[in-house]
C-alpha cells in the first residue's frame, strides 16, 4: 500500500487545519501509572494572561528542566520532571497542570505529588490557585474492609465521606469535599483489583469532575448579580406599563418611552454580559453529568455516593443560572412588547395631530375657496368696468375721426355684453381648472 502524500492541490491552510483536527484524537494521553500513586492536580484561571504567554511560561520551565516543551498551538504536553510525571492543558479559560507520582506518602497526603515539583513552579502555582485536588491511590489490601471507612475518615479529615464502589467492585472513590490548609481537596481512591488502564481513566474522570465543577460554578455569582439587577429593572418596566394602562394619568408617552428605552438598553447589557458565562456554565455541567454517568459508581454502605452529592450540590447552581437566564430572555421580551405597544400609541397620536393638521388645513382652503367666491363677484364687474371703458375711448376716437357713433350710447349698449362675456370667460377658466 502507498504511503499517503498530501495533494499539492489543497490549500496550505486547509491542510493545516485538517492535521491539526486529526492530531486532535490523540492530543490527551492520559498519564498513567501502577497502583499505588499519588496525584496533585491545579486549575489556573488566565485572567489577564492569554493561552499563548501560559504557553510559554510552561515551555520555559521545561527547558530550565532539560525538558522539551510544548509546540507551537498545542494545548497538551506532557514531560516527566524528576520523580513526576507533569502534564499541562491550556482551556478556554483555565490551564491545568496535573502531576503523577509513583508510591503513596506514610501516611498518605503528607507528601502530595505537588512537593515533588520545583520550589519555584509549585510557588507559581499555589499563587494563581483556583481550584486544587489532591489524589491518593491506595491498595484495597492495606485497609481491611471493615476498618477501611473509619481509615478514609481519618484520611479525609471529616466524619462526613461521600463514595462507592466502581468497576464492579474492584474499586472505590471517596470524598469529604472539604479544603485542606493549602485550599486543596482530597478524594481517595481504592485498588481492589483495577488495571492500570482503568485505574487512569478513573483518574482522568475524577479530575475532569473536578475541574468542571467550578468552572460551572462560576456562573452562580453571575446569576446573583443578574438577579439583583433584574430586580430593580422589573418594577421599573411594571411601573411603565401601568402608565400605559392609565394613559388619562400620564399622556406624556414620549416620556415613557425615553424611559422603556433606557430599561431595554439595561436589559441588553445585562444579557450580553453574562451571556458568555451563562453558556460556559452549561458546558461545563454537562461534561460533569457525562463523567459522572461513566464511573457508573453504585452504593458502598450506608455512606451517601460521590456523584450523588455532586449532583446535588452542582445541580441547584445550574438551575439558578438556566433561571437568571431564562428571566433575562423573558424581561428582555416584556421590554420589547411594552416598546411596540409604545410605539404604536405614539404612531397612532402622530397619525391623529396629522389628521386634525390635514383637516385644519382643509378647512383652510375651503375658506380660502369661499372668499375667491365672494371675491369673484367683483372681479367679473372690475373686469367689464375695465374693459366698457376701453370701449368707450374707442368709440370717442371713431367720433373724432368723424365717425356717426354715439359713444355713450354705445358705451351703455355694450356694457350688458361685456359683463355677460366676461361671466362666461370666467366660468370656462373654472371649468378647465375642475378636470
Amino acid at each position: 500500500m502507498k504511503d499517503f502524500m498530501p495533494s499539492t492541490d489543497i490549500p496550505i491552510s486547509t491542510l493545516r487545519e485538517r492535521i491539526a483536527l486529526s492530531n486532535e484524537w490523540h492530543a490527551r494521553p492520559l498519564l498513567a501509572l501502577p497502583s499505588p500513586l499519588r496525584c496533585s492536580h491545579v486549575v489556573c484561571l488566565r485572567g489577564e494572561e492569554n493561552l499563548e504567554e501560559r504557553r510559554q511560561q510552561f515551555a520555559d520551565f521545561c527547558q530550565a528542566q532539560g525538558q522539551s516543551g510544548p509546540s507551537k498551538d498545542s494545548r497538551h504536553h506532557a514531560v516527566k520532571v524528576g520523580n513526576c510525571l507533569l502534564k499541562w492543558e491550556g482551556h478556554t479559560e483555565a490551564d491545568s497542570y496535573t502531576l503523577l507520582v509513583s508510591g503513596n506518602a506514610e501516611p498518605p497526603f503528607a507528601a502530595p505529588a505537588l512537593s515533588f515539583l520545583d520550589a519555584g513552579m509549585r510557588a507559581q502555582l499555589l499563587e494563581r490557585l483556583f481550584l486544587g485536588v489532591h489524589i491518593e491511590v491506595i491498595s484495597c489490601a492495606e485497609s481491611p474492609e471493615d476498618k477501611r471507612l473509619e481509615r478514609i475518615r481519618s484520611l479525609l479529615g471529616s466524619r462526613e465521606v461521600y463514595g462507592g464502589s466502581v468497576s464492579d467492585g474492584k474499586g472505590e472513590i471517596w470524598s469529604s469535599f472539604r479544603l485542606d490548609d493549602e485550599g486543596f481537596s482530597r478524594v481517595v481512591i481504592m485498588d481492589c483489583a483495577l488495571s492500570e488502564a482503568r485505574m487512569s481513566r478513573h483518574v482522568q474522570r475524577i479530575l475532569e469532575v473536578e475541574t468542571y465543577r467550578m468552572l460551572a460554578m462560576l456562573g452562580l455569582p453571575a446569576a446573583r448579580d443578574v438577579m439583583g439587577t433584574l430586580g430593580e429593572l422589573e418594577p421599573a418596566l411594571d411601573e411603565v406599563i401601568e402608565q400605559i394602562a392609565h394613559r388619562d394619568a400620564d399622556p406624556a408617552l414620549e416620556r415613557s418611552l425615553e424611559r422603556i428605552t433606557r430599561i431595554a438598553a439595561k436589559v441588553e447589557h445585562v444579557a450580553a454580559a453574562h451571556a458568555y458565562r451563562f453558556a460556559a456554565a452549561r458546558a461545563y455541567n454537562g461534561i460533569v453529568e457525562r463523567r459522572l454517568a461513566e464511573l457508573s459508581e453504585e452504593q458502598k454502605g450506608s455512606a451517601p455516593r460521590y456523584t450523588t452529592f455532586l449532583q446535588k450540590t452542582l445541580m441547584p447552581a445550574m438551575r439558578t443560572c438556566e433561571a437568571a437566564e431564562r428571566r433575562t430572555q423573558e424581561l428582555a421580551q416584556r421590554v420589547t412588547r411594552a416598546t411596540q405597544l409604545l410605539d404604536s400609541m405614539v404612531d397612532m397620536d402622530q397619525k391623529k395631530q396629522n389628521q386634525a393638521i390635514l383637516e385644519s388645513l382643509a378647512e383652510r382652503a375651503n375658506l380660502q375657496l369661499r372668499l375667491q367666491q365672494s371675491v369673484e363677484g367683483f372681479s367679473i364687474f372690475a373686469i367689464t368696468y375695465y374693459a366698457v371703458g376701453l370701449l368707450g375711448y374707442l368709440f370717442k376716437s371713431g367720433k373724432s375721426l368723424g365717425m356717426p357713433v354715439n359713444p355713450d350710447l354705445l358705451t351703455g349698449i355694450t356694457a350688458p355684453a361685456v359683463l355677460l362675456v366676461v361671466w362666461l370667460a370666467v366660468r370656462s377658466i373654472k371649468n378647465r381648472l375642475k378636470r
